[in-house]
This record gives C-alpha cells, sequence and structure tokens, in this order.
C-alpha cells in the first residue's frame, strides 16, 4: 500500500480487510492485478434520511402503537429478550435516557475510539428505545425491554458516515459477539467490500436487520437487499405500506414505522416515520426469539418472522411483523426445528 502512495489506517481481521488512505487519488489503481490483493473500493458517504420529524415531548400518554400492532406486551411473560446481545450501528446512543439507561451496556465509538458512543443526533437513540426502552412511567417501553443494547456509532452528529467506518462497525460486532445487529441505514448502489462483510457476519450467526428505504421505490437498498440480511419496510397505523416504503426484491418482512413515538435526546420523546423506525421491532422480535433459543440461526429466525407474519391491507407479497405470534410458533416448534 504505501508503495502505491499510501497507508494503512485501519485492520479489520474478522473480515480480511485494510482501510487505507490514498495521497493520489490514482494510486490504488495499482492494485488491479495484484496476487495478494482479492479486490478493492473507493470509500463512500452513506446518510441516514428519514421522512417525518415530530414534535419532542417529556414523555408519551401510552404505550407507542407500534409496540401495541406487534402485541409484544402479551409475549413478555414468557421472554423479554433477556440478555440478547444487541448491536446499533448508527448515530450512538443517549446513554442517559431514563428509557435506556438500564439496558445499555457500552459500545464503540468507530468514528473517534477516544470518545464514548454517545448520541448528539437523536436518531441512534429513537432506534434503541423502539428495541429496549423500559420506563412505563414515560409510556416509552420497546418490543424486547430487557436485552443489552450496544451503541456502534459510525455515524456523526449530521447523520453521515463512510463505508469503512461501517465496515470497521461490523467487524467490531463480529469481535464482540453480538447476537443481532440493527441497521437503520442504506445506499442506493452495491458495494462489494460492504456485502463481503455481510457475509462473514452472518457466517458467524449474526441476525442482521436493515432498513429498505424511504424513497417509495422498487428499488430496496443495500445493505437490505442482501440475502443475508432482513430487509425491513414500513407500515403505518391504518396497517397498509407507509407512502415512503421501499418495496420489491430484498424486502423480507413489513413492520410499524409511520409516526413512531420513541426515546430522544435530553430525556425526552420524539415522533419519527421511516423504514429506520420499522427496523427496531423486527430486531426485537428476535430478541425475543433469540432469549427462548439462543442457538436459532439467520435462517431458522426468518422461517419464523415469515411463517408467523400477518397480512398487510392491499398487499399480495408484502407480511408485517407479529412478535407474539413469532413467539408462539417458536413455542410449538421448540425441539423440532433444530434437531
Amino acid at each position: 500500500m504505501q508503495r502505491v502512495g499510501g497507508r494503512p489506517l485501519r485492520v479489520l481481521p474478522h473480515l480480511g480487510m485494510v482501510i487505507g488512505e490514498f495521497y493520489q487519488e490514482y494510486g490504488a489503481q495499482s492494485f488491479h492485478g495484484h496476487p495478494d490483493i482479492a479486490f478493492w473500493e473507493p470509500d463512500i458517504k452513506v446518510t441516514i434520511t428519514d421522512p417525518f420529524l415530530g414534535a419532542i415531548a417529556d414523555r408519551t400518554a401510552s404505550l407507542p402503537w407500534g409496540i401495541q400492532r406487534v402485541e409484544a406486551p402479551k409475549a413478555w411473560n414468557y421472554t423479554q429478550g433477556r440478555g440478547i446481545k444487541v448491536a446499533v450501528i448508527d448515530t450512538g446512543i443517549a446513554n442517559d435516557h431514563p428509557a435506556l439507561k438500564g439496558n445499555y451496556k457500552g459500545g464503540v465509538n468507530i468514528l473517534s475510539q477516544m470518545f464514548t458512543p454517545y448520541d448528539y443526533n437523536g436518531h441512534g437513540t429513537h432506534v434503541a428505545g423502539t428495541i429496549a426502552g423500559r420506563a412505563n412511567d414515560m409510556g416509552l417501553v420497546g418490543v424486547a425491554p430487557r436485552v443489552h443494547l450496544y451503541a456502534v456509532k459510525a455515524f456523526n452528529r449530521k447523520g453521515s458516515a463512510n463505508l469503512s467506518d461501517l465496515l470497521s462497525a461490523i467487524n467490531w460486532c463480529i469481535e464482540n459477539k453480538m447476537d443481532v445487529i440493527n441497521m437503520s441505514f442504506g445506499m442506493a448502489k452495491v458495494s462489494d467490500t460492504l456485502r463481503q462483510a455481510i457475509v462473514t457476519a452472518y457466517r458467524k450467526g449474526i441476525v442482521m436487520i436493515a432498513a429498505a428505504g424511504n424513497q417509495g421505490t422498487n428499488n430496496v437498498e443495500f445493505p437490505a437487499r442482501f440475502k443475508e440480511t432482513i430487509g425491513v419496510t414500513s407500515i403505518s397505523k391504518d396497517g397498509k405500506l407507509s407512502s415512503f416504503s421501499n418495496v420489491g426484491p430484498g424486502v423480507d418482512i413489513a413492520a410499524p414505522g409511520d409516526k413512531i413515538t420513541s426515546s430522544w435526546l435530553n430525556g425526552t420523546t420524539r415522533e419519527m416515520s421511516g423504514t429506520s423506525m420499522a427496523v427496531p421491532h423486527v430486531v426485537g422480535t428476535v430478541a425475543l426469539l433469540l432469549y427462548l433459543r439462543p442457538d436459532l440461526t439467520p435462517v431458522h429466525v426468518r422461517q419464523i418472522l415469515t411463517y408467523s407474519s400477518v397480512g398487510v391491507a392491499g398487499e399480495t407479497k408484502v407480511r408485517s411483523i407479529h412478535a407474539y405470534r413469532s413467539v408462539q410458533t417458536l413455542a410449538r416448534l421448540m425441539g423440532r426445528l433444530i434437531p
């Protein structure tokens, strides 16, 4: 790398990758045909975008409608996802939020490892609340209120990340043996290195759930479109697909994602919409399942979620997550699903 005008910045041993910086734009071109290089790819920007930001409030009147729609409370007598390690690759987590501090277990700031992965944007905190919020007095409870939350900060306060930071985040998740990864982000173009990272994590048994995108088109974003991830699109309170939802190849399931109330900065709550908000409903459901059967593979998880899903109004190809039915399905299959 130095011979062609660059320098290595970061080694990702679990992915077999090296992130480098080049002083001249054409330097990396010298890797073409090199016997020791499988492939290389230039770094790109990835941005979180959500179509709706509602008002900030001190508390919410009742359980968020999405938690009620998937009937998660009915499963809590049997499982609350206790101890399942969930990584949120996002803008960080405000670990001092009253709904999150009981479940927050640390993490990493990929952008600057000298600092904690605290959230100064709000997006990651909102996602975390839907997964594992635990504040009954605020009416803010997540799908799986006893999971262990890990903040993997790869996006800055403006909601922007580099592909190299996402790769580093996935490498950290493998190294620290995460069970589930929340990927409430996407990119329009395929990345070979991201695909390789996803495949590697998948082979390690990590369940990855990703957002389909918010353009309202048939072009599902990556990494949701990869077959190794569970791609999630959004439904609204009326049970129909949200107007902003991307659909098409790569969408495995839908979940509540329109005007979702969850945790926000400074101990408050906020409504947000987007497929980013749908993903944590699925992540929480997966955590409920893994508590009951930790040896479930990503393939088994996908089968259970699909089998227990419910119809979406006006749709024949998309079905919606149902946490309680998923738990019921696993209970019936216990002892038969895995030999």
